[in-house]
């Protein structure tokens, strides 16, 4: 399986790129692949089938000036702190999303155990540690190909968690989006590095899957640069 240790972009080419990948490994271009990667600017992401109105404090997210972008997967909002996440993606064959979260979850809770921390699998799409999410998947799926993609909070700043809001209906049962989760230097009490985190990840995909380290194709490259454009038109972004 292919690694890629790639870099910190705007969430217009990170997107562009996962699509891409999907794309290409569901005409079988390019291998199975994790790619380890993250946003630069801190950047709100929001799932293809979520309402802005519903999902976003657009007051917040103008105050502290995030962009936002919607993915091409499902899933709820993410807030993608540069100084404090590591995103990861998955593009593999398969046909059923949940066995999928299941093996990436494998592999995530054991890079939680680098920390000495014990996380487990919360179906469908979370991995939990003493009942508060550390990490949120989403995936798509294109002719047997499946792309996942989720993060991994090692000191992600909670307070932006502001630009996060849900249906008042699922707060009141689940509380706000900052009271939900955390992150590995919030259970640690201490601050935990990029350095670090990339490590745990690393051994953690290690552990799951034959990794190789590789890099990106041309090919790749120039189909991200021709999906940017979506990401960054707003009647993408304000779809709903």
């Amino acid at each position: 399986m292919r690694l890629i240790i790639d870099s910190f972009y705007e969430g217009e080419r990170q997107m562009a790129l996962d699509e891409a990948m999907l794309i290409l490994h569901s005409r079988n271009i390019i291998p199975d692949t994790v790619r380890l990667w993250g946003f630069k600017p801190t950047t709100l992401s929001l799932g293809r089938f979520l309402s802005v109105k519903d999902w976003v404090n657009e007051e917040e997210l103008k105050k502290f000036n995030f962009p936002l972008i919607r993915r091409f997967t499902g899933g709820g909002p993410a807030l993608h702190d540069e100084n404090g996440e590591i995103t990861w993606s998955v593009v593999l064959h398969g046909e059923d999303m949940l066995s999928v979260y299941k093996k990436i979850a494998e592999a995530l809770i054991r890079s939680f155990s680098h920390f000495g921390l014990k996380a487990s699998f919360s179906p469908i799409n979370d991995i939990v540690i003493d009942g508060k999410k550390v990490v949120g998947m989403a995936g798509a799926i294109k002719r047997g190909s499946i792309l996942v993609h989720g993060t991994f909070m090692y000191a992600t700043n909670l307070d932006f968690m502001k630009v996060i809001k849900s249906p008042k209906v699922k707060e009141d049962v689940r509380g706000s989006a900052k009271t939900r989760v955390t992150t590995i230097s919030s259970l640690l009490n201490s601050i935990v590095k990029k350095e670090e985190a990339l490590q745990a990840l690393l051994e953690g995909f290690s552990s799951v899957f034959k990794l190789e380290e590789g890099s990106l194709t041309e090919l790749e490259v120039d189909i991200a640069n021709s999906l940017k454009f979506k990401y960054t038109n707003v009647k993408w972004t304000y779809l709903r």
